[in-house]
Formats: C-alpha cells, sequence, structure tokens
C-alpha cells in the first residue's frame, strides 16, 4: 500500500496520536482542490505538479480513512457566487462525543450547513 511520503501507516497514526497530545482536533480541507467545471474529466495536476493518480487531490482524506480516526466533514459558508468547500474535523478516537458537539456549534452558531445551489 503507498502512503504519502513513502511513510508506514503505523508511523502516520504515531503521528496523529502524537498530534492529539497537544490539540483537541484537526481541521483540514476536505479536498485538495475546489470543484472544476464538468468539461474536464479529471483533476490531474495541484499548482503545476502532476498526480500520479486521478484520485491523489483525495489524499487529505485518504490519510485520515488510513489512521482510521473519527472524521466529521462539513460545507464551508460562503458568498453567493462562490464554490463550495468543505473542511474536516478529525479527533482522536474516543471522543466522537466532542467532535459531534463541536460540529454543532459550527453549524449552529457559524453557518457550516448545506446550501442548496439555486436551480
Amino acid at each position: 500500500m503507498s502512503t504519502p511520503s513513502g511513510a508506514a501507516p503505523h508511523a502516520i497514526y504515531r503521528s496523529f496520536r502524537e498530534l492529539f497530545t497537544a490539540a483537541d482536533f484537526l481541521v483540514a480541507p476536505a479536498a485538495s482542490v475546489l470543484p472544476w467545471p464538468n468539461e474536464i474529466a479529471d483533476f490531474t495536476a495541484i499548482d503545476g505538479a502532476a498526480l500520479e493518480t486521478p484520485i491523489d487531490y483525495l489524499a487529505v482524506t485518504f490519510i485520515v480513512s488510513l489512521v482510521g480516526f473519527p472524521v466529521l466533514t462539513l460545507p464551508v459558508p460562503r458568498g453567493e457566487n462562490e464554490l463550495p468547500f468543505g473542511i474536516q474535523i478529525i479527533a482522536p478516537p474516543g471522543r466522537e462525543s466532542r467532535l459531534f458537539a463541536f460540529g454543532r456549534v459550527l453549524e449552529n452558531e457559524l453557518g457550516f450547513s448545506h446550501r442548496r445551489p439555486p436551480l
């Protein structure tokens, strides 16, 4: 199994565990790119750097799945003509209740909730 930077999965897991000795949550983008036009079949580069596979832009979510930590993904509030964008909030194992409570605060008090686009 290939992992970012060639790191072994157990080393990545240990890095995540270490991170959560000093933080309650890790907030990261839900994808490495913004939505692109339908005319483009696959995203093949980020900032001019070629991707090895068409789904490499999802590495930021793959790594969380690899370590098995709980994650909550929410849409970010946006202006009328802005493209949708999401964040993922990652917590250490056993902290799901705190993760969901934090997500509720973001939804209820800061507007991190789904907004249907105009038809």
